[in-house]
């Protein structure tokens, strides 16, 4: 899974295609769609599966071109080059208020891991609805939005049972999530690269948009980003064990060029994927060779702490604590010197 964390808040009160009581809401989001289609026209075409790209990324692409003038198809491109992760137009777009004109619409007292420019920088609303604008993006909206949402509700029944299933393995209280949260709005997104995924906290909603998969939909998509959801607080609140390896960090990013987020949403992404490969070993019997290879491929990905975890929670599993008083202990476990050895090594023999 390739996470691109989008630890944000922004519009209070505004819920967008909120049909119904349910903490999960599967309404396809405007902002969402007019963000990867600018990413798209600009010229974003990179893709992980050898296959190629989604079939409804391939012609939306081709229903782009031409209705853009190199004039603004230049500007979105500088845009997108120049700014950090955080303030690229195809994640900031929820901290605007959807279109036409994509105003900011955030309490930047409420926000989380936000550039203290993003308030002031003008330049992405007033990119967005230009290109909402130029592009004819409230036609095509119309024309691919019932194709979205029919992808996106064929995750309906798998939602429920997926928190019930990691609620019951953290030890949590049945009504964690909706304390902690409003909604949980789940946007399938065509128009990303294949396995690509984001979350984000936005007001007290969570914000789960996930790029097409080649398996079929099943409740395990929605593990990674409701574990994130737990591990993030505890790390953020454990600052003394936190602290002490904190020199990781740039021991990873010696190797990856992390873009994104800080030292605390990276120890919370090793925890949420590590957990990940935990459920899925227990509910779906995975093999040693398939978890081993899943260890690896985050541990290249910069999740360093991923392995050491994984082993952890063997014993979490085997006593009667609750994740969120266990967690100090696995994290008093980590030992600075031996996980950079290893880091090193594994690096060593690529």
């Amino acid at each position: 899974m390739i996470f691109l964390p989008l630890i944000i808040l922004a519009p209070a009160g505004k819920i967008f295609g909120q049909g119904s009581d349910s903490l999960f809401d599967f309404s396809a989001d405007a902002r969402v769609f007019t963000a990867y289609a600018m990413m798209n026209a600009a010229g974003g075409g990179g893709e992980w599966r050898h296959a190629g790209m989604n079939p409804i990324r391939t012609e939306l692409r081709d229903d782009l071109a031409g209705r853009i003038d190199s004039t603004l198809q230049r500007k979105i491109t500088n845009f997108d080059e120049s700014h950090g992760r955080i303030l690229e137009a195809y994640e900031a777009a929820l901290l605007t208020d959807g279109p036409p004109d994509f105003h900011w619409s955030f309490n930047p007292k409420m926000t989380g891991d936000i550039s203290e420019t993003v308030e002031s920088d003008s330049g992405l609303p007033a990119l967005l609805a230009e290109f909402y604008r130029k592009a004819g993006i409230a036609d095509l909206w119309a024309e691919y939005r019932p194709l979205i949402q029919a992808k996106n509700d064929r995750y309906k029944r798998f939602a429920e049972k997926a928190m019930q299933d990691v609620e019951a393995y953290c030890r949590l209280d049945s009504n964690y999530f909706s304390h902690s949260s409003r909604h949980i709005h789940f946007q399938f997104m065509p128009l990303l690269p294949y396995y690509a995924s984001l979350t984000a906290w936005v007001n007290g909603d969570i914000y789960v948009i996930v790029g097409p998969q080649e398996d079929k939909p099943d409740k395990s998509i929605f593990y990674y980003h409701l574990l994130t959801r737990i591990a993030l607080p505890l790390a953020r609140s454990d600052s003394s064990d936190m602290a002490r390896i904190e020199g990781l960090y740039d021991t990873v990013k010696s190797k990856v060029g992390l873009k994104h987020g800080n030292w605390n949403t990276l120890v919370a992404e090793c925890f949420a994927e590590a957990m990940d490969i935990r459920l899925e070993k227990k509910l779906y019997d995975l093999d040693s060779s398939t978890v081993d290879s899943s260890l690896q491929t985050e541990y290249k990905y910069g999740f360093i702490l991923c392995p050491t975890i994984y082993n952890s929670l063997e014993k979490y599993e085997g006593s009667t604590m609750a994740f969120g008083d266990y967690f100090p202990l696995i994290m008093r476990s980590v030992d600075l010197q031996q996980e950079t050895e290893r880091w090193n090594d594994f690096w060593s023999k690529k």
